[in-house]
């Protein structure tokens, strides 16, 4: 009986899925322009929030190094840039208790970003107004609520970069 169900699998399913457009993210896809080379330029940070610029920047050199394509390289080097500008970060209550103290937050942060040909400063890419968000209890200590901040915007930079990786390679 196993042996007529994976045959039924490997003869039927298989090839319909296949045939059906599905595809496994990042393989062989090339990203636009045909670009190989990438660098990742430095984020204007219009937000009041120190250190985002390193925390983004961290977090794009983490996913990009992560897919392995396309090759991170210094700007002098690269043919294209990823640049582009933290928008906002806003926070706000979620939940209060009996006394009306907040107990948890969320954090929202929003991005424009641009993926540039360096040779003739052509748009690879656009993607405006890309949010990411999370979530975090608060605490009357307030070393531990700025690290519980921190640990949320370093998720959200993240989750963002992972998204942006995959908006670029798809060209959403």
């Amino acid at each position: 009986m196993k042996f007529k169900i994976a045959l039924f699998l490997n003869l039927f399913l298989l090839p319909m899925a296949l045939a059906c457009g599905y595809h496994l993210s990042g393989s062989g896809w090339e990203f636009p322009g045909g670009v190989t080379t990438l660098a990742i330029s430095s984020l204007e940070n219009k937000t009041p929030e120190p250190n985002l610029n390193t925390t983004f920047i961290a977090a794009f050199r983490r996913e990009f190094i992560f897919r392995g394509e396309p090759q991170l390289v210094r700007a002098q080097e690269a043919e294209s840039v990823l640049q582009g500008t933290i928008r906002s970060l806003s926070a706000s209550s979620l939940a209060y208790d009996e006394e009306a103290r907040a107990k948890e937050y969320r954090i929202t942060i929003t991005l424009d970003l641009l993926l540039v040909r360096q040779s003739d400063g052509e748009i690879l890419w656009r993607g405006n107004g890309i949010k990411g968000s999370e979530e975090y209890m608060a605490s009357d200590d307030v070393m531990v609520n700025e690290e519980r901040k921190n640990r949320a915007i370093r998720q959200i930079a993240a989750d963002l970069a992972e998204e942006v990786y995959i908006r670029i390679q798809e060209r959403f």
